[in-house]
């Protein structure tokens, strides 16, 4: 179970390093996340095109996450099945295990087709405000987490 926890938490914390979108997710359906997510959207001065092209960027990728993790938790549930048979199948266990890690690897490259594409909206002075204000906002729950623990 502890490495279980581990692998989740380096998982978390490794995507949230590489992919800011990660703390971003996390925490807008709060409302001080979306309170926040709103300030840097003002913050970037993004007219408003830009600013409903940007948020329909958010809502494209926030569901095709949400969509990938039901899978990813199925075939998590799948692969437990199978270790826990009395005589566990090397084929199923093949099998689930690559449906696990290719649900790993499209979530990951969600994250960064989204950040492309928010990239792709703003100028090089917005791209720097929204990663460094990204940086800010993921301090912030890493700090949060720690006081959970």
């Amino acid at each position: 179970m502890i490495r279980k926890t581990n692998f989740w938490l380096a998982l978390f914390l490794a995507a949230a390093l590489l992919v800011p979108a990660l703390g971003q997710a996390q925490e807008k359906p709060g409302a001080q996340g979306k309170a926040q997510w709103q300030q840097l959207l003002k913050n970037l001065n993004l007219d408003p095109d830009k600013a409903k092209s940007f948020q329909a960027i958010e809502e494209k990728y926030g569901q095709i996450r949400q969509d990938l993790t039901a899978r990813i938790k199925q075939n998590e549930d799948n692969l437990e099945k199978a270790m826990g048979a009395a005589q566990p199948d090397d084929a199923k266990l093949k099998e689930s295990v690559a449906k696990v890690i290719a649900g790993h690897n499209q979530l990951f490259e969600s994250f960064k087709h989204e950040r492309q594409e928010e990239m792709a909206l703003l100028t090089p002075m917005q791209q720097a405000k929204f990663l460094l204000e990204l940086k800010k906002w993921h301090q912030e729950m890493c700090d949060r987490y720690q006081e959970k623990k």
